[in-house]
């Protein structure tokens, strides 16, 4: 599992303290090319955020905000030829570092509860 450090545990919440922490509410398993499933979380300042992509890669374990289909003028989905969809973001984080908080915490959550989830 991976260990939070002490930055991690100030901002998203810690178990030896009594603050509220970011919750896993639910996971979806979907083992797809790269992507390991989908998880619902609450955040300590009360937002839930549904369906957040948990993936691996050559890095290991990580997960990102959901993202919406990018469409044609006809409402399909773009998918250039030969290549996968193309999806843009619906949210984002204000600096990498805390991007990498959430996907560090999201990914300890999914892992704590399901230890086989990633693999």
């Amino acid at each position: 599992m991976i260990e939070p450090d002490t930055r991690t545990r100030a901002t998203w919440g810690d178990r030896s303290d009594r603050r509220p922490r970011m919750r896993l509410l639910n996971f979806k398993a979907v083992n797809k090319g790269s992507l390991r499933g989908f998880a619902t979380v609450a955040l300590p300042n009360g937002l839930t955020i549904f369906d957040c992509p948990v993936m691996i890669g050559k890095r290991g374990p990580w997960a990102t905000l959901p993202a919406k289909p990018v469409l044609d003028g006809e409402g399909r989905h773009i998918k250039p030829e030969g290549r996968k969809g193309q999806y843009a973001p619906v949210a984002q984080w204000r600096d990498k570092e805390q991007s990498t908080r959430f996907s560090d915490s999201l990914v300890a959550l999914v892992l704590e509860a399901y230890p086989n989830a990633i693999e």
